[in-house]
Parts: C-alpha cells; sequence; structure tokens
C-alpha cells in the first residue's frame, strides 16, 4: 500500500542525534526554568533568537504548541459569532474547519496559479469586509501555488484600507527548491499582518514547536488567552529548539532539506506531465504538495474506493472546500515522503485508474 496522503516530511530527515544533545545542553544549562511551569509567552531565549530572526520587538512574539494552535487561539481572540472571514480556496482543511469553529461567516475566494483571484476578492469584500483572511501565501497547502508579489501587496493595501487582518501561514516558506523568494505580506503591511510559523517541517512535527508574531496588540490579546487555557506552552521542547538554532545548525539542516525535496518535485512534475497531462496543476517551486485537479468524469466517490484496490492511499480532496463538492475532483499530492521512483511509479498507477 502507497500513501499518498498527508504531508509528512520522511522520518530519515530527523536530526535526531542533534536533538538529543540539544536536549540534553538544554536539561544542563537551564533545566529548573524549562522544567517548571513557564507562562506565555514562551521561553525568552527562544523568543528573543526569534524576534531577531524576524526582526520584531519581543512584544510582538509568542510561542505556542504548533502554529496550528496558534491559529485556533487567532480565531478565538480576533473573530466573534457573526464576523466574515475570507480564505484561499482550497485551503488547508484544519483552517476551514477552526475559522468555521468561531462562529463566522467563512467565505473562500477561489484560486489561480498566482494566488487567489482578485476579482472575487474584491467582489466579496465590497459587499461585507472581513475582520481575518487567513492565507498560505508560500507553497500553499494544498496547492503547491506561491501568491505573486503585485497580489500580496494588493492584498496588503486592501488590508489597511478595510482595516482586517492578514493572517500569513509560513510553514513552508524557508523550503524552496528553485526560483526566487517573494517578499511577505507582511512586508507590505506590517500593522495588518500577524504571521504564523513551526518547526514541524523544518525539524519535527512531533516538537509541536510554533510561534506567530504580529502586531503588539494582537500579540497580547492571544497571550492571554494563552495564559488563561493551560498558563503556558510546551518549554523543554522549546529549550531543545532554542539550543539547536544556538549551535548554528538549522541552515545546514535545511539545506540537506532542499537537496532531498528538490528532485522529489522534480519527479512530480515530470511524471504529471506524462502520466497526466489532461489535469490542471501548478508548477511549485517548493513545499510538500501539487494540487491536480482532474478531468471531467472523475470524482472522490470512485476514485477513492478504485485507489485502495490499486494499492494507494489517497486524501479526499473535497476536504479543503468549504463547499466538498467543489473538490470533488481534486487531488493533493505530498511527495516529499516518497522517492523519486516512488513517485514515478504512483503517477504512473494512478493515470490507470483516472479518467481522462
Amino acid at each position: 500500500m502507497i500513501n499518498i496522503t498527508r504531508g509528512v516530511p520522511p522520518i530519515e530527515v530527523f536530526p535526531t542525534d542533534d536533538l538529543i544533545a540539544a536536549s540534553a545542553e538544554s536539561l544542563k544549562e537551564d533545566g529548573a526554568r524549562i522544567l517548571q511551569y513557564l507562562h506565555a509567552p514562551g521561553y525568552p531565549p527562544l523568543l528573543e533568537f526569534l524576534a531577531r530572526k524576524h526582526n520584531v520587538d519581543l512584544s510582538e512574539i509568542i510561542l505556542g504548541n504548533s502554529s496550528l494552535e496558534l491559529l485556533q487561539f487567532v480565531t478565538m481572540t480576533e473573530l466573534k459569532s457573526g464576523d466574515y472571514a475570507f480564505i484561499e480556496s482550497p485551503s488547508y482543511d484544519r483552517a476551514n474547519t477552526l475559522l468555521e469553529r468561531s462562529g463566522a461567516h467563512v467565505i473562500g475566494i477561489p484560486m489561480e496559479t498566482d494566488g487567489v483571484d482578485l476579482n472575487v476578492f474584491e467582489k466579496e469584500l465590497k459587499k461585507n469586509p472581513p475582520k481575518l483572511f487567513y492565507i498560505i501565501a508560500d507553497f500553499q497547502n494544498p496547492m503547491g501555488t506561491v501568491t505573486s508579489a503585485a497580489k500580496r501587496e494588493q492584498i496588503a493595501k486592501w488590508a489597511r484600507e478595510y482595516n482586517f487582518i492578514v493572517v500569513e501561514d509560513a510553514p513552508y516558506r524557508e523550503l524552496r527548491y528553485h526560483g526566487t523568494p517573494v517578499p511577505a505580506i507582511r512586508s507590505f503591511a506590517p500593522d495588518h499582518v500577524v504571521t504564523l510559523s513551526s518547526f514541524s517541517k523544518t525539524l519535527a512535527p512531533g516538537l509541536r514547536m510554533g510561534y506567530l508574531y504580529g502586531p503588539a496588540e494582537i500579540v497580547k490579546r492571544v497571550t492571554k488567552w494563552e495564559v488563561d487555557t493551560y498558563i503556558g506552552s510546551v518549554t523543554p521542547t522549546q529549550g531543545m529548539v532554542y539550543q539547536y538554532l544556538k549551535k548554528d545548525l538549522f541552515d545546514k539542516n535545511l539545506t540537506k532539506l532542499c537537496d532531498l525535496y528538490r528532485p522529489r518535485l522534480d519527479a512530480l512534475l515530470s511524471s504529471l506531465d506524462e502520466y497526466l497531462p489532461s489535469a490542471v496543476y501548478p508548477r511549485p517551486e517548493g513545499g510538500f504538495f501539487v494540487g491536480a485537479t482532474l478531468p471531467e468524469g472523475n470524482s472522490m466517490d470512485k476514485l477513492l474506493p478504485a485507489a485502495l484496490e490499486a494499492g494507494f492511499k489517497l486524501t479526499d480532496g473535497r476536504g479543503f472546500y468549504l463547499n466538498p463538492k467543489d473538490g470533488d475532483r481534486f487531488l493533493r499530492i505530498p511527495f516529499c515522503s516518497l522517492t523519486p521512483e516512488d513517485i514515478k511509479h504512483s503517477i504512473e498507477q494512478l493515470s490507470k485508474i483516472i479518467k481522462h
């Protein structure tokens, strides 16, 4: 059974020995502090390191148990029932869920190859301005697209004009295998952007080590929510990550990841070109995913059981859309955990059960 579902790193990329050493050093140097209750915003040395990296003040950053948890806290502090929130369509399924749980009216903005459709965005904006817009601008989950600089600048302009928050989720931004980086949305409107990131894709997901930075008043509200929820997030992992970063190991590991994932992305795109030319898909330059819209005549109800019979586990594409019917022919293909050979074999076999 070949698993083409979750976007997880392959276990062989985990820097286990370095993390063991970092954990031991953290406990020896500061065990009394990291093993005790520690209030949000989190472990001070790691906060200071990340604040320097992202050029923000300490009042503008907070640590949490994953960026997903911090997104939930943002939805709880910045949205109330009846507000409007925008999200890319398709988007990360759990982000869809968290926004809907807030009680807000959630509007999906259709995706193009270079980001959301600005005409639809503007139309919805004039009808009901949102309090919040959630976007994965770099190597989007599930599409793999990168929002263009022009679209980022326009979204930032509207955020200032209509006074809404852009939540820029950036877990894949550093995982670029080709091309050059695009300026973050935050660079165009820092007072209206909250950035989320984590070490799940660049170190290990089990660390559950996320962080948020943005306007101080929002960070203050999120910090209070975190303190009122469980005092503070898990500190031993924060201490471990700090020691790892302090030893200047992160960039070397990132280079290794990019060198490993680059040929896997290339293999997926070339395999799609060869075996699924009738599908529509972007050509990502990084990240974990390529999202493909299959030709008419395909549907998840038929494809999922056929794939299982053929030896594949696929993700139901309907989960990435607020309206599940919109994802009936959508296939998210993660590539990082498969070798180039497995990727080519998988797409070749999948093409035999897909209607062209």
